[in-house]
């Protein structure tokens, strides 16, 4: 991910924005997953896991427009 970013902002090209925020969602669930398993009733592991899934929808519906 850092890679990925520190690339884009050396070379101005963002054709790999969509991959970088990508992992970045995928980096949250899993993130939401372990808080949902530490605690069975946790908050931030829900918000995790709906913050994820947004992303992921956002790289997947600009992905098709692009």
């Amino acid at each position: 991910m850092v890679i990925l970013g520190s690339y884009s902002l050396i070379t101005q090209k963002f054709d790999l924005l969509p991959y970088s925020l990508f992992l970045v969602g995928i980096l949250t669930l899993v993130i939401g997953l372990i808080e949902l398993k530490k605690d069975r009733k946790s908050f931030w592991g829900y918000i995790n896991i709906g913050a994820s899934a947004f992303v992921i929808f956002v790289v997947i519906y600009t992905s098709q427009f692009s």
